[in-house]
């Protein structure tokens, strides 16, 4: 079973990402139409995705533990993530392109559609982006090339694989600085925001070591990196979206180091499951277990509350924060469905068929030593 605060935290990535997007719904017709419409500057929302690749990072490790050194283990490891990533990804981006025929907007040509189908990066758009048609997908290109490098070494021991990868990361982003690769693919998969992988399968290790801190210093680590993200080092939550992030170095040391700290806050201690869990906590949890889906179907469910809300003229009868809030709350429950009944069933039937298929397979001949 996986760690509840990781699980927590995954939903807090979720709910970061999520609430910057639903001030860019509500925020930017507003002022498009000159009225004074704020965004909201706590926090900068898009360290949710740097929260996200530390626990990728984690979880990768800690899942895979039966799968280092064994037989067969970067196959069952390549279709686990397959199972989990392809089917609410891939029915995302055939709503969107569902939606750009609808509304007869331009469709990128068919190189940049199989682009994003495959995760390769692209100019999709044609803004100068490496994003997919879906937009969101940007971060699952990252996160497909780095199950594809976690597999290639998954023949080792833990310890030895998790360096591996390391090194990899490592050595592609100091390439990337050192000779400004002109492919795209290489380009984008070069940018420093891999390492924050890194830092999540060292913790991995240490947590696996038995490494712990006594409870101060687990707050005092999470406290530090809180305050991290709150100074918003690399100033990026004062732009507002729209934005393109360069997913550079003052990225990684402003949100990825702070996302590391309150990750190792988490998860350096003894206790990690017992005794009841309290509501909040099981709440947080459950949407935990939702956030994926809350990550790739929030701009669906926004962008549609987000036309009705200004074709009704609500926007004159409500303030924007309210619209803010219904986006939030129809985001969630959305997420929590298309968990439930599509996302959790789906994957776990691709998953058990995997199984099947591995159970089946005859067992390669012995060849006799000589």
């Amino acid at each position: 079973m996986p760690l509840v605060s990781v699980q927590i935290l995954r939903a807090v990535a979720a709910l970061l990402v999520a609430i910057g997007h639903a001030q860019a719904f509500v925020f930017l017709p507003m002022q498009e139409r000159g009225a004074d419409a704020p965004y909201w500057r706590a926090l900068p929302w898009g360290a949710g995705v740097d929260l996200f690749f530390v626990i990728s990072g984690f979880i990768m490790v800690h899942a895979s533990e039966r799968l280092f050194s064994a037989p067969g283990g970067a196959r069952t490891f390549v279709w686990r993530r397959l199972a989990r990533i392809l089917p609410l990804y891939y029915a995302a981006t055939l709503l969107y392109l569902a939606k750009s025929l609808i509304t007869r907007r331009p469709i990128s040509d068919l190189a940049s559609v199989a682009a994003s189908f495959l995760f390769i990066p692209c100019d999709s758009h044609g803004d100068g982006a490496l994003h997919p048609i879906y937009e969101l997908g940007w971060t699952l290109n990252y996160e497909m090339f780095f199950y594809a490098l976690f597999a290639l070494f998954l023949f080792l021991p833990r310890a030895r694989a998790v360096g591996a990868v390391a090194l990899a990361l490592l050595g592609l982003v100091a390439f990337g600085f050192a000779a400004t690769p002109e492919s795209a693919p290489l380009r984008f998969w070069s940018r420093p925001i891999t390492l924050e992988f890194a830092f999540g399968m060292g913790l991995a290790l240490l947590a696996r070591r038995g490494v712990s801190l006594r409870e101060p210093w687990r707050w005092a680590l999470v406290a530090l990196g809180g305050a991290g993200l709150f100074c918003d080092f690399p100033d990026a939550a004062w732009g507002g979206p729209p934005s393109i992030s360069p997913n550079d170095l003052i990225r990684v040391i402003g949100w990825g180091v702070p996302a590391a700290l309150i990750l190792a806050g988490c998860v350096l201690r003894r206790d990690r499951q017992r005794g009841a869990i309290a509501l909040p906590w099981r709440l947080g949890r459950i949407l935990g277990d939702a956030s994926y889906a809350l990550y790739l179907c929030h701009p669906i469910v926004m962008s549609a509350f987000a036309g009705l809300w200004f074709a009704l003229g609500l926007d004159r009868r409500f303030p924007a924060t309210a619209a803010v809030l219904a986006c939030m709350a129809l985001s969630i429950a959305a997420a929590l469905a298309v968990y439930r009944w599509f996302e959790k069933p789906l994957t776990g039937w691709l998953q058990q068929q995997g199984l099947r298929l591995a159970a089946d397979k005859p067992p390669r001949p012995r060849v006799a030593s000589v």
